[in-house]
């Protein structure tokens, strides 16, 4: 898997919208995910690679881009 292929991309996570906004390298690759709340607020989470993939690959819904 090409390393900024989740750059950018939108997945549906318990029915809120969290966008894959960073990659950082610590002792293995870290995602950081956020999510805009109403009041214009962000959440954020962190995600290593290979939780990242099985949520994608559980079947959450993912959004501009196309992973395989």
């Amino acid at each position: 898997m090409n390393e900024e292929e989740y750059i950018g991309t939108i997945i549906n996570i318990n029915n809120k919208l969290w966008r894959v906004a960073d990659k950082v390298l610590t002792r293995e690759w870290k995602y950081t995910l956020s999510h805009e709340k109403t009041d214009g607020s962000y959440e954020s989470m962190r995600l290593n690679e290979s939780a990242l993939e099985q949520i994608v690959k559980s079947g959450s819904k993912v959004i501009d881009n196309e992973i395989k």
